[in-house]
C-alpha cells in the first residue's frame, strides 16, 4: 500500500513537470516566433525624425516629409509646425504619402526664413527635429517628361531630343525653366553635356555613326534652386544608311562546245 501511494506521487510528480515544462517551453517559443516574424526588440521612444522640405510646384507652396531611422513598435504620431515671419502657416497633410505634409507660400520672394519643426511622440517619449530655410534653396522641380531622341534621315551623326517640362511645375511663363542635356554612346562611361535655355528641343550633331546612345535632361528654375533628378533615360541609335541589294554584274557564258557524254546502262 506504501509502495502504491509512492507509485501514485510520483506519477503525480511527474505529470506537473511535464505540465508545467511544457507549458514553458509553449511560452518560450511563442515569444521566440513574435520575435522573429515581427523583429520585435524592445518598444521606444521615438528619436529625431529625419525631416526634408522642398518646391516642385514653385511658386505655389512646398511640401515637407519625414521618417524615423529605427522603428519604436508602438505608436508613434507626428505633430507638424511651419513658422514664417513670427507666424504659424497652415499645414495640410498629403492624401498620397504617410509622412508628408504641404504648405502654401504666404508670399513669393520672401526674405524671412521658414521655420519647420517635427516632433514624434509615443507613449514613451517624444523627439523633434528643427529645420530653418530660406525660400529659395528648396526649389527643385520634378524631372523633364515624355523625352525622345529620334534619328535624323540622312543624317549619320544626328539625334532630335525633345521633352516637356513637368506637369507639376504650375506657372512655366512667369516662372521659365531651363534644362541640362546628357548624353553617352553605350560603348562609353563619359557623358556629354549641354545647357538649354527657353527650349524643350536639342539636336545632338556630333553623335558616333551607328552607335546606341543613352540620354537623359533635368530641369531647374532660372534664377534659384537646384537641378532635378535625371528623367527617365532613353536610347536612340543615329540614322543607318538602308544597304543596297545585292546584284551580279557579270554574265556567265556556258560552253556549247563540250563533248557529249553518255551513260551506259548497267
Amino acid at each position: 500500500w506504501d509502495l502504491l501511494i509512492n507509485r501514485i506521487c510520483i506519477c503525480v510528480y511527474i505529470f506537473v513537470c511535464v505540465t508545467v515544462t511544457y507549458s514553458r517551453a509553449k511560452e518560450d517559443t511563442s515569444v521566440q516566433s513574435y520575435g522573429e516574424t515581427e523583429g520585435v526588440v524592445d518598444k521606444s521612444p521615438p528619436l529625431e525624425p529625419t525631416v526634408i522640405c522642398r518646391s516642385n510646384t514653385y511658386p505655389k507652396g512646398f511640401y515637407c516629409s519625414w521618417h524615423q531611422l529605427h522603428t519604436t513598435y508602438i505608436p508613434t504620431t507626428f505633430e507638424v509646425d511651419v513658422q514664417h515671419n513670427h507666424r504659424s502657416l497652415e499645414v495640410q497633410k498629403d492624401p498620397d504619402h504617410k509622412n508628408r505634409c504641404r504648405v502654401r507660400f504666404p508670399e513669393v520672394f520672401s526674405s524671412f526664413p521658414y521655420k519647420v519643426n517635427v516632433t514624434a511622440v509615443n507613449a514613451l517619449g517624444k523627439a523633434y527635429t528643427t529645420i530653418v530655410f530660406e525660400e529659395s534653396s528648396i526649389v527643385k522641380p520634378d524631372p523633364p517628361e515624355r523625352v525622345t531622341a529620334t534619328p535624323i534621315r540622312l543624317n549619320a551623326r544626328r539625334l532630335e531630343v525633345s521633352w516637356q517640362s513637368p506637369a507639376t511645375w504650375p506657372d512655366i511663363d512667369n516662372f521659365p525653366l531651363k534644362y541640362f542635356l546628357r548624353y553617352r554612346p553605350l560603348i562609353r562611361e563619359q557623358w556629354q553635356h549641354v545647357e538649354i535655355s527657353d527650349s524643350t528641343f536639342h539636336t545632338i550633331t556630333d553623335a558616333y555613326a551607328g552607335k546606341e546612345y543613352i540620354i537623359q535632361v533635368a530641369a531647374k528654375d532660372t534664377e534659384i534652386g537646384t537641378w532635378s533628378d535625371w528623367s527617365v533615360a532613353v536610347h536612340a541609335t543615329p540614322w543607318i544608311e538602308d544597304p543596297l541589294p545585292i546584284t551580279s554584274t557579270t554574265e556567265v557564258d556556258f560552253p556549247t562546245d563540250l563533248p557529249s557524254v553518255h551513260i551506259a546502262k548497267l
